[in-house]
């Protein structure tokens, strides 16, 4: 357990620090795109990555993730892998494209049957790219890993910003994709001169199929909740409003969603080979969940709050409509990153069928509010998403609470402390504001303001919340430097 402790704060510090850098640098590339690029361009680009997704889902990836499942290396066959990998993308290569020419068809559809063309190259390209990240994943190299991906986005966010100042339109969001891929590819076959011979045997991927069909259904629930989401939008409003509801999303997902996914996809190759001991992996567990919600729920206030502040900086006065959907969004990013920690966390207690039951709650979820809620705006849309992701959540908490993988009480540390800290924070800067008379229109009035909401929050935690504090820092990289700050005493 020491290794593995050791093996998941390696984890931890190497996406902590890429996702630093891809968030500053996909931040600052969305700036530029938002100022070249118009609403209805996000909106193909939404409606595009929803089919790609959603046909990707039968692909190789969810097949090559048996891997990290696995305890025994001997259990392992990389090259059964990638022979099976070959004629899975090869023949979502080719559904993909009578996909887009069955597209032309539709009036409504037929102006991205192009763009789901060019993107049906992804397909091929993930292919023995997702096979070496598997592999650095199981072998615990995050360096090499993130270092990798890091070169890859470099590239991408170049060719957008390139593409976009010359015209190109959706172009810049989808093209810069497809070049994240190749250093993995470059270091497969170059770098470590792996070779496939092209071996296959049905002993050997057995358990590999049975887990991606599984997987499978999970992600096709997913993504078929997207792709029927963009499809009803555009259908009934439009490629704009779909835009604007995206990138409302957007920040949810950015400041909310991404960081409890990238926690759990560092994390989940040490979950999955813990000490079974019940009582170890309902703590363990239950420090997932503090981490996600005790930095997703105070995101969340703050940006509700400084909702126009936020929405003028990062995407300029053109998407004003943004503002009045940001509280909602937040609020559903919240469910949604802890909703989808449970998951994966059901996932490492080999659940997948689990798994599989709660997304098609979501997608089933969906389609009623879509058919029930949508005429009433997009606003009572959002409610609607939200209170779904809440029953999910406490789905999948009582599931994991019944395998003794979740202690009630953990789940309570997770989710009370924040929601208490955050509330008292904003009350308190409400307070200072109202009695200075300011308003948060100014850019620097918003910064002052969100300064003050932090250190709130912090403090509210280290006065009423101490020893849980000081068992979350314990954990953290840094946490010596982080204790003496706050002046905390460790087990």
């Amino acid at each position: 357990m020491n290794n593995l402790g050791q093996k998941a704060r390696s984890a931890v510090l190497w996406n902590t620090g890429f996702n630093l850098f891809r968030d500053l640098l996909q931040f600052g590339t969305m700036l530029v795109l938002v100022r070249l690029l118009e609403p209805a361009a996000y909106g193909q680009f939404g409606l595009v990555t929803s089919v790609i997704g959603f046909i990707s889902i039968f692909s190789f990836n969810n097949f090559i993730a048996h891997t990290l499942q696995v305890r025994d290396e001997a259990d392992v066959h990389y090259q059964d892998h990638f022979t099976a990998g070959a004629v899975m993308a090869g023949t979502m290569f080719l559904v993909t494209n009578l996909v887009a020419f069955a597209l032309r068809w539709f009036e409504s559809y037929a102006p991205v049957a192009m763009l789901v063309h060019v993107m049906s190259v992804t397909l091929l390209l993930e292919w023995p790219c997702e096979l070496r990240r598997k592999m650095l994943e199981r072998q615990f190299d995050w360096r090499r890993m993130r270092l990798l991906h890091a070169c890859g986005l470099l590239v991408s966010a170049a060719l957008a910003i390139g593409l976009a100042a010359a015209g190109a339109g959706v172009y810049a969001l989808l093209l810069p994709g497809l070049t994240v891929t190749l250093p993995f590819i470059y270091d497969l076959f170059v770098t470590q001169r792996w070779r496939p011979d092209w071996t296959w045997s049905w002993a050997n991927y057995r358990a590999a199929w049975r887990f991606g069909l599984t997987r499978i259904g999970s992600g096709t629930a997913v993504t078929g909740r997207q792709l029927v989401e963009s499809a009803t939008l555009v259908q009934v409003l439009g490629y704009t409003p779909l835009g604007i509801l995206n990138r409302a999303l957007g920040l949810a997902q950015m400041f909310c969603i991404k960081f409890a996914s990238q926690l759990t996809y560092a994390t989940y190759p040490v979950l999955t080979r813990l000490n079974p001991n019940p009582e170890n992996i309902a703590r363990v567990n239950g420090l997932v969940l503090r981490i996600v919600a005790w930095v997703a729920i105070p995101v969340a206030v703050i940006f509700g709050a400084l909702a126009a502040p936020v929405v003028q900086v990062v995407y300029g006065r053109q998407w004003m409509e943004v503002i009045p959907l940001l509280p909602w969004t937040m609020l559903w990013g919240v469910l949604m990153a802890l909703a989808q920690t449970a998951n994966r966390l059901l996932l490492a207690q080999q659940q997948p069928t689990r798994c599989l039951l709660a997304d098609l709650l979501v997608l089933i979820g969906t389609g009623v509010i879509l058919w029930l809620v949508l005429a009433q705006g997009i606003k009572a849309y959002l409610m609607g998403l939200a209170a779904l992701q809440f029953i999910v959540l406490t789905l999948i908490s009582v599931w994991l609470c019944r395998m003794r993988a979740l202690r009630l009480a953990g789940l309570a540390q997770a989710v009370l402390p924040p929601a208490v800290a955050a509330s008292m924070a904003y009350g308190m800067c409400e307070w200072g504001r109202v009695t200075a008379g300011t308003d948060l229109s100014g850019f620097g009035t918003a910064v002052g303001y969100g300064i003050c909401y932090g250190f709130l929050y912090v403090a509210v935690l280290r006065v009423c919340f101490a020893r849980m504090t000081a068992d979350l820092v314990h954990y953290f990289p840094a946490r010596h430097l982080v204790g003496r700050i706050l002046f905390l005493r460790f087990a």
